[in-house]
């Protein structure tokens, strides 16, 4: 009797971040056939305890809506925020065996997943943006480099967008760049008239600071209407994202012709995305034959289909089921 036999006929995925915390389990036909989400955490700051706890109500939410028993599950992929450094995949992996009772586990960062959430292949980049940024590159052994902290503090996805876009607020008000429609906007998110008050505010409510990301559609949306700030803040963040991209590359030693560049992630999203189209743009024209695929689908899906890349099987057979079933589950990216 071969493993997938013997251990059942089931992926679970589960998908760990800040926000939340995700699970799904997939037949081996790629048809989803059950998920669950709980609170999400950050075992850095949080703690392994807590992280677990979360991971393990998702993960048991998401068998019993698939109405199957643990013992079905033949694979487990857990991508886990805060996996940066040597041996903490096999802590968690081992952490959840014991905490779950189930047999093969693999853990790795919540990006490497997310690459999976837009390619059905096992190699390849992806450059996940949220609230934070991360990013991964797959080659075709296997060997994986995950960028975590050689990611600086600016790049940090739409909190440290939502901050420069305000910068450019204060930029605009010494004169240092044109009038923007930035300022009417954060002047309203504060409840103020004048940008001494929203600097003041800014400098002294760490709250108010944090809040900040929750403008990034709407700095989104007033670049797409031609703010020149707004524009020029948006073709410096995306030229940043290209460089970490085109680096991880070369680093890698992989060739972008060969590869799919994902990108995935809050901030990402929308066809008519003008982040997107910059970073498209800017990785056609510095990286000679590279594809660039926006994610599909959530990234716990993206667990899944790596389970059954993990089990031998060939994930774009089933992507008919796997479409199906996350459009029916809300797993498809809006």
């Amino acid at each position: 009797m071969d493993k997938q036999e013997k251990n059942g006929k089931y992926i679970l995925g589960i998908d760990q971040g800040g926000t939340k915390t995700a699970a799904a389990v997939m037949r081996e036909d790629g048809f989803i056939v059950g998920s669950a989400t709980t609170k999400g955490a950050y075992f850095p700051n949080e703690g392994v305890e807590n992280a677990l706890e979360q991971m393990a109500a998702a993960a048991e939410g998401a068998i019993n809506n698939a109405g199957i028993g643990k013992e079905e599950i033949a694979y487990t992929v857990a991508g886990v925020g805060g996996i940066d450094w040597t041996g903490d995949d096999m802590m968690i992996r081992d952490a959840l065996r014991e905490r779950l009772s189930l047999g093969e586990i693999f853990a790795c960062n919540d990006a490497v997943i997310a690459f999976y959430s837009g390619a059905l292949r096992s190699h390849g980049a992806v450059i996940c943006a949220g609230t934070g940024m991360n990013g991964a590159l797959i080659d075709k052994n296997g060997r994986q480099f995950v960028y975590g902290d050689y990611m600086e503090e600016k790049a940090q996805g739409g909190s440290a967008l939502a901050k420069r876009a305000l910068r450019k607020v204060f930029d605009a008000e010494l004169g240092l760049c044109p009038p923007t429609k930035l300022t009417q906007l954060f002047l309203q998110q504060a409840g103020l008239t004048d940008v001494d008050a929203l600097l003041k505010r800014y400098m002294t409510e760490e709250g108010f600071r944090k809040e900040l990301r929750f403008l990034m559609p709407q700095i989104l949306m007033v670049a797409r209407m031609g703010d020149e700030a707004a524009g020029s803040l948006l073709d410096e963040f995306a030229g940043e994202i290209v460089a970490y991209i085109e680096a991880g590359f070369r680093k890698m030693e992989m060739t972008p012709g060969e590869e799919d560049i994902v990108l995935a992630g809050s901030i990402f999203k929308g066809a008519d995305n003008p982040l997107t189209s910059r970073v498209i743009e800017g990785v056609r024209g510095r990286m000679r034959g590279a594809q660039v695929v926006q994610a599909r689908y959530e990234p716990v899906v993206g667990a899944c289909i790596m389970g059954l890349d993990k089990l031998g099987m060939e994930p774009s057979k089933w992507e008919v089921g796997i479409q199906k079933s996350a459009a029916v589950l809300g797993l498809l990216r809006s």
